[in-house]
């Protein structure tokens, strides 16, 4: 059996695709050959404490590593690791990243394995110093997308120690049939077409871009809705930009939703405009749903959407480009159809769980017996 420790900066089962993709991993592992416990170093967590299929999770709250209190937080970590004789750590993000490799040299754990989930969009150039420095500590460095191990090169990433692990979806959640109950709690005719774009409202899923999509197309398709899935810092200011457009009647924004593949199944067409992705699981989630696409060309989505077939891609911040594609599917029910079912059939072939789940695994155990940890074998335990 292998002793793992999760670190996540934030926490595990939140909104946001990091937390889910965790949250995924952690309930379907095979605890007969793993022991896991996940420490949640954000600030706040939906839940401090408690279990996710066979793992445990608790919460540090760290806040800035160079001070007395990241310093209590590291020696915190490091009694876990010694107290549980963990095998391996996988982090998640950069607070995360820096706690395992501090902790691990402290501890003797010579197993680490960072999983990167974004393209660094948001990395300093300070930040990109430390990854240069850190990243030959880690066994194997997991990313979410070719796009995003191709921005690690800019760090003097050694690609030998890379894995590519797409996110996986749950294709038995996603199997919907539309039901009609988002149009009846909204009030849209049958014959509205329903646009759904499912992100949090911050500025890198650029949600204005699809406002001003709605805006041009409006005159022409008095019928056409947008539904906004998902809270954040931008919402006050893009529901007055809504009203300013003329649009409150035609742009709905739902909050935080749980019932996601519902939401889907009601839709005609997705559309995602994010200015950097390294792997959307809102796209895969509409896609594995049936829904054609329409998303921009970055990061990992060109991954995901085949060109003309699952879906269109079009240029980050062009709302003359995403109105083009967006008419062009609304106008035909019959290409909605075939690229609908030709995305699910994608998702099942190249982003299922079970493959997720199943390299995860693998990667896991190939780190622990390339450093020569203490329990290497994948076996059962007695």
């Amino acid at each position: 059996m292998i002793r793992l420790l999760i670190l996540i900066d934030t926490n595990i089962g939140g909104r946001a695709g990091a937390e889910q993709h965790l949250q995924a991993l952690v309930a379907n592992l095979d605890y007969s050959k793993f022991k896991v416990h996940v420490l949640q170093l954000g600030r706040s967590v939906p839940q401090a404490e408690g279990r996710v299929a066979g793992a445990t999770f608790s919460h540090l709250p760290t806040g800035k590593l160079l001070s007395v209190h990241g310093l209590k937080r590291i020696a915190q970590v490091c009694r876990v690791l010694q107290q549980g004789q963990y095998d391996c750590i996988l982090s998640f993000f950069e607070t995360a990243d820096a706690i395992s490799v501090t902790a691990a040299a402290l501890t003797g754990v010579r197993a680490l394995i960072s999983s990167r989930r974004d393209t660094g969009f948001r990395n300093s150039k300070k930040l990109q110093w430390f990854y240069r420095i850190i990243n030959g500590r880690f066994s194997r460095i997991i990313t979410a997308s070719d796009a995003v191990r191709v921005a690690l090169r800019a760090c003097g990433i050694n690609e030998k120690t890379v894995r590519l692990i797409y996110n996986g979806v749950d294709m038995t959640r996603f199997n919907r049939q539309p039901q009609g109950a988002l149009r009846a709690e909204l009030g849209l005719a049958r014959e509205a077409c329903v646009l759904a774009m499912i992100a949090n409202l911050s500025p890198v899923k650029d949600h204005m871009t699809v406002i001003k999509c709605l805006q041009t197309l409006h005159g022409a398709r008095k019928h056409m809705h947008l539904v906004l899935a998902g809270d954040g810092p931008l919402r006050a200011e893009l529901e007055r930009a809504a009203i300013e457009m003329g649009l409150k009647a035609h742009v709905h924004f739902l909050g935080r939703r749980t019932d996601v593949p519902a939401i889907l199944a009601d839709a005609d067409i997705f559309v995602l405009s994010s200015l950097t992705e390294g792997l959307s699981n809102a796209l895969l989630e509409a896609m594995a749903v049936g829904k054609p696409a329409v998303a921009t060309r970055v990061g990992g989505n060109p991954e995901v959407v085949v060109e003309g077939v699952t879906g269109l891609l079009v240029p980050s911040g062009d709302s003359t480009a995403m109105s083009a594609a967006i008419l062009r599917l609304s106008e035909s029910p019959a290409l909605r159809i075939a690229m609908g079912s030709a995305g699910r059939e994608r998702v099942a072939d190249y982003f299922s769980l079970s493959t997720m789940v199943a390299q995860y695994t693998e990667t896991i155990a190939q780190a622990v017996a390339k450093r020569g940890n203490r329990e290497v074998p994948l076996e059962a335990s007695t």
